[in-house]
């Protein structure tokens, strides 16, 4: 593929892409990893930036990266939901990975053994999860359970990753009864005690506050010990931290001691 990519700049990339596209599909869906790694690690590059987000959709990008994520290697497939992810960071990708059957393939990898793959899976749920016709999409094929196993995992990036989507699906009340019924306020909550990092307990405290507007996400909230452990994470440093903290005891009916 090297004489493939023109690398001067973004005309230069999107025609290359156009005239290249159904070739790089071909080599995405042959058996030759070399070659799948290539593409899925271009695209995961280019993905960052925005401009080049819904063009590499409008191309045909999801075409080729969904598959990656079936394939037998660990580092494309990591490499393609790492693509994925950063796409999603468009609201319109969001809604047509979607349509598209990428909640599918993500959730799929929610049992993979590395780390580096489930960090990716999770991110790419988390972005697609802020579609609000993508909530109960993901719920209903078992991301809600995937992501509740990794609050649990030894990779602090998958945990955060797991709690920050855990965090956006929480915006839907089915899904909120949801992730009481499947423990998932425990889970959140035993993550926030556990640790000292503040990305992950900045996430944990977003979570709650998201989990803490149904009565009965209230009430297993309360079970759960949540009130005094929402009374310490206020007294964070991190504004992040203590401002969630603040609102999701304000939706339990409690206000912060010195507040």
């Amino acid at each position: 593929m090297g004489d493939g990519w023109d690398d001067e700049d973004e005309d230069g990339f999107i025609a290359d892409l156009r005239k290249n596209l159904r070739r790089l599909i071909l080599y995405a869906s042959s058996a030759d990893a070399t070659l799948q790694r290539e593409v899925a690690e271009r695209l995961a590059n280019e993905a960052i930036e925005p401009a080049r987000q819904s063009q590499i959709v409008e191309l045909g990008g999801l075409e080729l990266l969904l598959p990656l994520t079936e394939s037998s290697s660990t580092e494309v497939q990591r490499l393609a939901a790492h693509a994925l992810a950063n796409l999603a960071v468009n609201p319109e990708n969001q809604r047509l990975m979607g349509e598209r059957g990428g909640i599918e393939m993500l959730v799929a990898l929610l049992d993979h053994s590395s780390a580096a793959v489930l960090q990716q899976a999770a991110k790419a749920l988390a972005n697609i999860g802020v579609c609000a016709s993508n909530k109960r999409a993901i719920a209903q094929r078992g991301g809600l359970r995937g992501l509740i196993a990794l609050a649990a995992h030894e990779s602090l990036a998958v945990r955060i990753e797991a709690i920050a989507a855990l965090a956006n699906l929480a915006v839907n009340d089915e899904n909120e009864s949801d992730i009481v019924d499947l423990g998932g306020i425990d889970a959140v909550c035993a993550t926030a005690r556990e640790t000292s990092d503040a990305e992950l307990r900045a996430q944990c405290a977003r979570a709650l506050r998201n989990l803490s507007v149904n009565p009965a996400s209230k009430a297993s909230l309360r079970e759960a010990g949540g009130r005094a452990l929402l009374e310490e994470l206020c007294a964070s440093r991190d504004e992040r931290i203590s401002s969630q903290s603040e609102r999701a005891l304000a939706n339990l009916g409690a206000s912060s001691a010195g507040k």
